[in-house]
């Protein structure tokens, strides 16, 4: 006899998988060890699944038993001592990977056939193996076992979920699984009796901080509750956001421990071990007998801070290059540098750079107030301060600033200063989810657990092509070699995010981005560009794939308007420098590749879809930003944030424009051209009054609507010819605003912009020519295709385009589209070689001959090269 079994205490996973086993094994019984959890048992008493009792079998008659997510021989009760019959085969499916039990496997039972492997639940590994032996599933099966996925992925939410997971969920749906059953099984409403329990242990929980992750400790001595005690601790879970959630209940005559997390590396599986229980990373469970809640408690406390090592470090948190002052500045000069770099709190070093001490803001304003401008800033130093070292673990630190109420730590390697620590570095490390989790109750949403730090290395892999992903690896691998911190940021990472394809790499170095750069050009046998001034190289691999790397930099503005000053700086002080929050993400490629970096809330307007700003000051030091601001808002179909939106109106009123340099402003209105759609970008810029800064006379108007209109269809036209000419699209948009504005407003945004002579030669002449052009279409009757080809010939590609995008006649739009794309290419088959073999001399007639042959196969008088001869001949009077 075949039996089919799982674990005691059975939760839908397991019987799911007992379900599905039965199809590989037909005719096997399935059979429960001990006991199932209440929402099993409230399923079975609706559903007849064909379980047998076990007290109903004789075991002497088993041959084969298959175990089914279980593999520890502790947890299948009564039938453990048929596991150990040598007589009996032994099959064992499991999704626990022997690393999660207690001696890395030691202990498990011996198996003729063992199956396991790390997916989310063990129904996708059973699933998987039906469709590779073509087996069906009926929709009632494929809703059981949806049910028992869903339950142990957190309906495929859970940090343990693969993408095996998402594909076996998508196999049952095919099969008819019905989500609704699902939904009514997986998410019951709270009973008066559960509302009490979550109650209790939230009254009598405790929050523990390990090295950033919260985990919760939580006990109940309220023994009424009958119902499930693992779906009551999942929903605390849920109600806090937090990374794990541990719970000891008193039962009767033992205690219940229940565990779940949302962080592998708190494992509470392992955690659970040490009190005889189980489990996995993300979901454990344990009985206990003869111990108070208050000693499970203590002992659950020692061992989560024993078993959760800190692998938090200053390193891992503190920002660097510091920015310092020398102990011989003087106190306005500390003040000014505060001001410049916009910081609070400057270490003060001597003239071999050791460090001596700290100066404040506060200390800086008082020694100002009491007439000590001029004195040396050593003097007013303090030297008592608390100091960290790199490998100093984080919760130390964390506990010294507390106490001693410091809100900026120097991390020092010997007598050098290698970075900060600040509080803000403390409260985003500790508390970032709970800014996250008051912004989601504000709008009525579910907290989420999540932080301005998250895991992005899969998205990284499945997204990208493998060859750049490859490569993105490389360049951690080799940070790691030279003790750099490496990461991709900006636009990709914005782009990876909202599911955009962009393969423009930006690699931020927190370092010598320069050094780095040709490190890895070595590596890969590229070649390296060096831009020495701006600490950036461009890497250009064999098969012409480019790297822009930079050196992490901060930068200032002298005064508004002005190019920034940069200087060598960290990642955070990097991000802030740009120029809206959706830009501010950055990817680690080494030490957590794949972490998510997001100090200044990109994921948030991400997905509220907001542009936004860092600071008020933003527009004033760089008004280009403002046109960006609407690129991007248009780009994206985002909205502008409401401060933002005052900011821009506030930078309009400045009349900061004006002192923009022409080549700066030009190159973001040719950004802006570029774009998908720059006609929505042209009227946003018009209801916001900022067309008036390309030139006064420019406004936003219904002819101008038409016009970009007509270039987005002549352009698409010019798409979908495949013509061999090259053009500049741009160009097309800047000729019909400059459509719009008198002749000599022209030439002052020409002279105004600085364009280069061959763009600006385009535009004046598209400017002059176009009416005088269309004027000659329009005549009847209209002129002949030779007359066509003299009218358009010497005229730029992206004049006719604007032609066709200005002209309102079918017919003129025809003559330009036959000439782009033929009569352009017409030429009379005779040359004049051949018309020397006619007998005819060499001399001015050559010329007028094959005008004359070229004007008549335009106009379709001549169609050979027969014709063209009788042509000559009649033409020569021959």
């Amino acid at each position: 006899m075949d039996l089919i079994t799982t674990h005691v205490n059975a939760d839908f996973d397991g019987l799911a998988s007992m379900v599905a086993a039965r199809k590989l094994y037909p005719g096997a019984t399935l059979v429960f060890p001990g006991g199932a959890q209440e929402p099993v048992r409230n399923f079975l008493a609706l559903h007849d699944l064909g379980l047998a009792r076990l007290k109903d079998l004789d075991l002497t008659q088993v041959t084969r038993l298959i175990l089914v997510d279980i593999q520890e021989p502790e947890r299948i009760g009564p039938l453990k001592d048929l596991c150990l019959n040598p007589a009996v085969s032994l099959h064992i499916y499991d999704h626990h990977p022997d690393a999660d039990h207690a001696g890395g496997g030691a202990g498990l039972l011996r198996a003729d056939l063992r199956v396991v492997e790390q997916v989310g639940a063990t129904t996708t590994m059973m699933i998987e193996r039906l469709q590779a032996q073509s087996l069906a599933l009926t929709p009632f099966e494929a809703t059981v076992l949806a049910i028992g996925l869903y339950e142990e992925t957190g309906s495929l939410a859970y940090i343990s979920t693969t993408a095996r997971d998402l594909e076996a969920a998508a196999a049952l749906l095919r099969a008819g699984a019905d989500l609704n059953m699902v939904s009514d099984r997986l998410r019951p409403h709270l009973d008066p009796e559960q509302i009490t329990l979550l109650n209790d242990l939230l009254h009598h929980s405790e929050v523990y901080y390990l090295d950033g992750r919260k985990v919760l400790l939580a006990t109940s001595t309220y023994d009424r509750y009958r119902g499930d005690l693992s779906e009551a601790v999942h929903k605390l879970a849920e109600l806090e956001g937090l990374d794990a959630v541990v719970a000891a209940i008193a039962m009767e005559d033992k205690a219940e421990i229940i565990g779940r997390s949302r962080r592998p590396e708190i494992d509470v599986g392992r955690l659970l071990q040490e009190f005889g229980g189980g489990g996995h990373a993300v979901a454990g469970a344990a009985s206990v007998k003869g111990k108070t809640l208050i000693e499970i408690k203590e002992r659950l406390a020692r061992l989560l801070h024993e078993q959760f090592r800190p692998t938090l470090l200053a390193r891992d948190v503190m920002t660097r290059p510091v920015k310092a002052v020398e102990d011989e500045a003087t106190v306005a000069e500390a003040g000014d540098r505060m001001t410049k770099y916009g910081v609070n709190v400057l270490p003060v070093l001597d003239n071999k750079e050791r460090y001596l001490g700290l100066v404040t803001r506060e200390i800086i304003q008082k020694a100002l107030f009491h007439g000590l401008a001029g004195a040396s800033v050593r003097t007013v130093a303090q030297t008592d301060q608390y100091q960290a070292e790199p490998d100093t673990p984080f919760r130390e630190i964390e506990a010294r600033m507390i106490e001693r109420n410091q809100r900026f730590v120097p991390v020092l390697d010997g007598t050098k200063v290698v970075g900060v620590i600040t509080r803000t570095d403390l409260l985003r490390t500790l508390h970032d989810d709970v800014l996250a989790a008051a912004r989601a109750r504000v709008k009525g949403e579910t907290p989420s657990a999540s932080s301005h730090r998250r895991d992005v290395g899969s998205m990284l892999k499945e997204r990208l092509p493998a060859r750049v992903a490859g490569l993105l690896k490389q360049a951690g691998e080799l940070g790691d070699r030279l003790g750099l911190l490496v990461y991709v940021v900006g636009g990709f990472v914005r782009d990876l995010l909202l599911g955009i394809e962009n393969l423009d790499l930006d690699v931020v170095v927190e370092g010598d981005g320069i050094a780095f750069a040709r490190a890895l050009g070595r590596q890969l046998a590229a070649r390296v560009k060096v831009h020495e001034r701006f600490g950036t190289a461009v890497v250009v691999c064999p098969d012409g794939f480019k790297l822009d790397v930079a050196t992490a930099r901060t930068e200032y503005y002298e005064y508004p308007t002005a190019l920034p000053t940069v200087e060598q700086s960290s990642i955070k002080k990097d991000l802030y420098r740009r120029d809206f929050t959706i830009n501010t993400l950055a990817i680690r490629l080494n030490g957590r590749f794949g972490e998510l970096i997001d100090f200044y809330g990109g994921q948030r307007d991400l997905k509220e879809q907001t542009i936004r700003v860092l600071h008020s000051l933003s527009f004033v030091e760089d008004p280009t930003r403002v046109i960006r601001a609407v690129r991007f808002e248009q780009r994206f179909g985002f909205r502008l944030g409401k401060e933002t939106l005052t900011l821009i109106k506030g930078a309009a009123k400045m009349d900061l424009f004006h002192r923009l340099s022409g080549q700066r402003l030009l190159t973001e209105l040719m950004l802006l051209f570029s774009e998908e759609e720059p006609r929505k970008a042209v009227a946003r810029l018009g209801e916001l009054d900022l067309l008036r800064f390309i030139h006064p006379a420019l406004a936003w108007s219904s002819r101008l609507a038409a016009l970009l209109k007509g270039v987005e269809q002549a352009l698409a036209w010019h798409r979908l010819s495949d013509l061999r000419q090259q053009i500049d699209p741009w160009l097309v948009y800047f000729m019909a605003i400059m459509d719009v504005i008198p002749h000599k407003a022209v030439g002052e945004t020409l002279m105004r912009l600085a364009l280069p002579d061959r763009h600006a030669e385009k535009i004046r002449t598209g400017h002059r020519a176009s009416p005088r052009i269309l004027r000659q279409l329009a005549k009847r009757p209209p002129p002949s295709p030779a007359d066509t080809y003299r009218l358009f010939q010497g005229q730029a590609d992206e004049t006719l385009l604007f032609l066709m995008a200005k002209s309102k006649s079918e017919s003129a739009k025809r003559r330009i589209s036959a000439y782009l794309t033929t009569d352009r290419h017409v030429r009379p088959a005779l040359t004049g070689t051949a018309l020397k073999a006619m007998g005819l001399k060499p001399g001015p007639q050559y010329k007028k001959l094959l005008e004359t042959l070229l004007e008549a196969r335009l106009n379709g008088r001549v169609t050979s090269e027969a014709e063209e001869r009788a042509l000559v001949k009649q033409l020569i009077g021959g």
